[in-house]
């Protein structure tokens, strides 16, 4: 018989107190957006870090880089051996990242900064690809893309607050108020591991072998929610160097970066409320043109077109990734497969700038186009594979929705 309980939830033979259900699901969805945090508050964070001293601005990408390897490389152990992993070791995750964070700040070289870079990279990963692959089961969509409300929320308040903070109280000290965000996410793990939901599906995540099978259109969305990540990290990555080769101010490429991240929120608003507007295939192809925008159309050096083009992209990157990632989850009720494709997040952001990087050290610009044209293309062949077997037309789940309950009033798979 399944085991139904776990460590974490069951002590000295009395079950912990479990919060209600209603908070569970917010916990595990909080979780995730702090587990990836860190890429979209790397440009204020990069900057103290260049001002406290121990990294060059040369070496930017050098850390974000080691962080962004740490992070894929801690969601892929998730997803191969989180099944063997008790609910306590992801805790310590968080409790590491937050170390890591802390010394961080007090570092004064830059190898031991990457390599503290890369744990806390790591341990966040873990974090994320655990929370996402519990949030994921009730409301794929809804899942996917309250975390991005949610993550692009806490960047805004965290871009705003360091400068301020390390004016106030010098750079490396803001640096270490950064070590809150992986104790919040390990709090809100927490309850999320302690909560009903986690109650009903730990056993599912234990399980060696997969709880259902897989259908082929559930790894070709799964392969296209790479894709587009990795295509929206290649075009993010270079879009201010982009713009500053062109002549755009620096000012007016700040604005444009704070107005799209506004309109991906509102993007992410809409489309968690899993509600079909456009065929599958369609939202792919007018994404694809979006997201390719800013390559297009930055060269002309005129502020307005860059900035209706970081608009485009925040809007088909953040519509696209949250429904493949929720459509891809929706396929199966494998739970381990859900922790896959919140890893295809961690792996599209580091592969897009690694290939970024070496189309322009190769092409030059043009192979910046080149790039992005090879792997929107790649994504949208995945969507219309997944769109012939009848995915995006109208119904999200292949099965029965899971519910946050206890292990009691679950169904049986």
């Amino acid at each position: 018989m399944p085991e139904t309980g776990s460590p974490s939830l069951i002590r000295a033979g009395r079950p912990e107190r479990a919060i209600p259900v209603q908070a569970a699901w917010p916990a595990a969805m909080l979780a995730a957006a702090f587990g990836c945090l860190q890429p979209a508050i790397d440009p204020v964070f990069l900057t103290l870090l260049s001002e406290a001293g121990p990294v060059p601005l040369g070496a930017h990408g050098l850390i974000v880089g080691g962080t962004q390897a740490g992070a894929a490389i801690g969601a892929l152990g998730v997803w191969r051996f989180g099944h063997r992993l008790p609910g306590g070791v992801f805790l310590t995750a968080a409790a590491l990242a937050c170390l890591a964070s802390l010394l961080t700040a007090t570092s004064i070289a830059l190898v031991p900064v990457f390599l503290l870079r890369f744990g806390y990279g790591a341990a966040m990963g873990m974090v994320f690809a655990r929370a996402m692959g519990l949030c994921a089961a009730q409301r794929p969509n809804g899942a996917y893309g309250g975390m991005f409300v949610l993550q692009l929320l806490l960047a805004t308040l965290v871009s705003l607050a360091l400068p301020a903070l390390a004016a106030a109280l010098g750079p490396r000290a803001a640096l270490a108020l950064l070590s809150l965000a992986p104790a919040a996410a390990g709090g809100a793990l927490m309850l999320t591991e302690r909560g009903t939901m986690a109650a009903g599906q730990l056993a599912e995540l234990k399980s060696p072998e997969p709880a259902a099978r897989v259908p082929p259109a559930g790894w070709a969305l799964a392969a296209a929610t790479f894709c587009f990540v990795a295509g929206t990290m290649l075009v993010w990555s270079f879009a201010g160097a982009l713009a500053a080769e062109a002549g755009i101010a620096e000012s007016v490429i700040g604005e444009a970066v704070a107005l799209g991240s506004l309109v991906g929120a509102a993007t992410a608003l809409a489309v968690m409320r899993e509600r079909v507007i456009l065929p599958l295939p369609a939202t792919a192809l007018l994404a694809a043109f979006m997201l390719a925008s800013p390559v297009l159309l930055t060269a002309s050096g005129k502020p307005f077109p860059f900035i209706v083009s970081m608009i485009f992209l925040n809007i088909g990157s953040t519509a696209m990734i949250v429904r493949c990632s929720g459509l891809a989850t929706a396929t199966s009720r494998d739970a381990r497969f859900r922790t896959l494709v919140a890893c295809t997040h961690s792996l599209g952001m580091i592969a897009g700038p690694a290939a970024g990087s070496a189309l322009i050290a190769g092409f030059g610009n043009h192979g910046l186009l080149g790039g992005v044209t090879v792997i929107l293309a790649a994504g949208l062949l995945a969507v219309l594979f997944a769109a012939k077997r009848g995915v995006g037309r109208g119904t999200l789940l292949a099965g029965p929705r899971q519910k946050f309950s206890s292990p009691n009033s679950r169904q049986s798979a």
